[in-house]
Formats: C-alpha cells, structure tokens, sequence
C-alpha cells in the first residue's frame, strides 16, 4: 500500500476510534480523498460512516445522495454564486498560458498551485451539487465537467511544470477542453473574477475584501 493509502487507513482509524470522532463533514472530506485515488474499499466504508450519522440523527427521507439533510443543503444554497464563481474560474485559469498565469502571481496567489486547487475546491461534491440543483449550471454540461476534472487528475505530476505548460500537447488539450465547455456554458470573457478572494497590496493591506 502506498504513502496516501497508509494516510487514509490512519484517518479511517482515528475517526472510528476517536475522541473526537468524525463528523459527517469530515467523513466527507476523507471519502472525497479516498474516491478519487482509486480506493474504493475505504471510499464505500466512509460512506457507510456518512450515512449512519445522518440517520441517526434524521428521518431516512430527509437525506441525499451525499447525506446531507434539507436545512444543511439551504444552508450551501445560501452560497451557491461562490459555488458557480469557483468553477467558472477554475476553467478559466485552464484557458490561460504560461504569460497570463504569470502576470497573475502575487504574495498569497501562485498560479501553478492555484490552478489545481481551485479545480479541487470547485468539484468538492456538495458545492459541485449544489451548482446544479440551483440551475446556475444546465444540468446537461454535468457529465462534460466531471470528464474534465478527470482528464486532469490523470495528467501526469511530472507535466505539472511551467516548462510544459505552453507547448506540451497534453496541456493544449486541456485547454482547449476547458474553451470549449466554457463557450457552451455561454461564458465568453475569460476574466478570472475575484469577487470572493482577497486582494493584498504589495505593503501587506487588504484592498478588496472577501464578499
């Protein structure tokens, strides 16, 4: 077993035997990590885990596909447009080179890391969910998405690299993916939008606050 499944045996342990024991939310968090490294034995227990949380504190009825009750989906409905923005923004930072990822590096924004968190933060299930069930997102651009995140994850670590960014043709290609479901999306302009981040001068001060 490798480095990152040792990890989530040891956090699957820690969260059976506690104290503290998990939370659902933090189940959430490891199922998320152990489903997209391929570990589906550990996935199915933190979903078990997931679910008898929630029924032991909910009606069955009351729950969805990813254990959460009604009032806790109102409550990520409440934050739906930050949901949206984090997508839209994800493919947008995939549209850009080399030069445009550069020019967008500051103290607290490294382009490189950021173009892969903001994909990760973007597809946390919930939030993703939460898009679609808004309707801010057609329903039919759904699957199209989840092919992206997936052509990404499997992009090779060694390609992570600026070097590779502009020619390598497996960077080409992801752009090019991320242009074409941005055009169907209707989104035309490719602005990342900083509506939800903070802005920090070069002297330390916060310019534009989170909203």
């Amino acid at each position: 077993m490798d480095e990152w499944g040792l990890a989530i045996e040891s956090l699957i342990e820690l969260g059976v035997t506690g104290p503290p024991y998990f939370t659902k939310e933090m189940w959430v968090e490891v199922y998320q990590l152990a489903n997209e490294i391929g570990l589906d034995e550990d996935a199915n227990y933190c979903r078990k885990q997931i679910d008898l949380i929630a029924s032991e504190i909910y009606e069955i009825g009351e729950i969805d596909e990813l254990g959460f009750t009604k009032s806790e989906l109102e409550e990520y409905d409440m934050h739906v447009r930050f949901y949206y923005t984090n997508i839209v923004n994800s493919l947008i930072l995939f549209t850009y080179k080399s030069r445009e990822l550069e020019l967008m590096a500051s103290p607290i924004f490294d382009p490189m890391t950021e173009l892969y968190e903001e994909l990760e933060y973007a597809y946390t299930p919930v939030c993703f969910e939460t898009v679609f069930r808004k309707n801010l997102i057609p329903i039919i651009s759904k699957q199209e998405l989840l092919t992206f995140k997936t052509k990404v994850d499997q992009m090779p670590s060694e390609l992570w690299d600026w070097e590779y960014l502009e020619e390598h043709p497996s960077w080409i290609n992801i752009r090019t993916d991320a242009e074409e479901i941005l055009k169907k999306m209707g989104i035309l302009h490719r602005v990342y939008d900083y509506s939800f981040t903070n802005i920090i001068s070069l002297g330390g001060e916060v310019i534009k606050k989170k909203e």
